[in-house]
């Protein structure tokens, strides 16, 4: 078994060329309630999100998609996947200082995120890195599934 390492590649903006890379990263990391490729290539592109991608030995790894609404001071943190192969690798971590980081260049001060109730994982490294549950919402995803919802406030 190969030792797990931090991310040596920092996150960079995604393109229109990762959409392939994207749509098979979605299909590998997430069971259900799935972006389309339609709806990926519209976030690459789109001006209200910020969607980041990190790559190791030369793959798509993770990606992570951060939504803004004009106006507003709260950013919606939409989603991080990692490839089930990088997990451990610290990419997810790495993602989310990313978004906290655009979301204050976006002069937001509040990041706002859902996690699937049984998503133990996501939960320990949102909270551990300062997020604070505010709600539930039953029967959220496609499979009737349980959200958290998460904030975290910037000083």
């Amino acid at each position: 078994m190969t030792a797990k390492r931090k991310p040596a590649v920092p996150a960079r903006r995604a393109r229109l060329a990762d959409v392939d890379a994207l749509e098979s990263l979605e299909n590998k990391a997430f069971d259900g309630d799935r972006l389309s490729r339609r709806s990926l290539r519209y976030y690459v592109r789109a001006e209200t999100v910020v969607m980041r991608v990190m790559k190791e030995d030369g793959a798509l790894a993770a990606y992570s998609l951060l939504a803004f609404r004009k106006g507003s001071k709260i950013a919606r943190l939409y989603s991080i996947a990692v490839d089930p192969a990088f997990e451990g690798y610290g990419l997810g971590r790495a993602l989310l200082k990313a978004c906290e980081k655009d979301a204050r260049a976006a002069h937001c001060t509040t990041l706002r995120l859902e996690v699937r109730i049984d998503n133990k994982r996501a939960i320990a490294l949102y909270e551990k890195n300062g997020f604070e549950r505010y709600d539930e919402i039953e029967d959220y995803y496609e499979d009737g599934a349980t959200a958290i919802c998460l904030k975290k406030a910037f000083a």
